[in-house]
């Protein structure tokens, strides 16, 4: 497995969203870097495809086993999209969840299948 780390704004450079997979050492790497405190672990149990992590004064993290290849594991980066923008949404106190909520699921699937 590649380590790859690709950071997508939404809405504006203000707000991110973080797409990674890599090895445990890499992760950590990630997590430390975007803040997130050391209770925090960035892993996928066996049975999990992907994990969005998010905290108050934290852009979200998404964490992948890899590059997107199947129509599973689109369909979990698309899933995972969404808690993420759902989360700035929540910290931006936006309610309205229309076509710039789907235009930012749409920016994150497009950019990290651009990569």
């Amino acid at each position: 497995m590649k380590n790859k780390e690709i950071v997508i704004p939404i809405l504006n450079n203000t707000y991110k969203v973080i797409v990674c997979w890599g090895d445990k050492k890499f992760l950590d790497k990630i997590r430390k870097s975007w803040f997130y405190p050391k209770d925090t672990t960035f892993e996928l149990p066996d049975d999990v495809r992907g994990r969005t992590y998010s905290r108050s004064l934290c852009h979200p993290v998404i964490v992948l086993r890899g590059y997107p290849h199947t129509p599973d594991q689109f369909g979990t980066l698309a899933h995972e999209a969404t808690h993420a923008v759902v989360d700035i949404f929540q910290k931006i106190e936006e309610v309205s969840y229309d076509e710039v909520f789907a235009a930012s699921i749409g920016a994150i699937v497009r950019e990290v299948l651009k990569k």
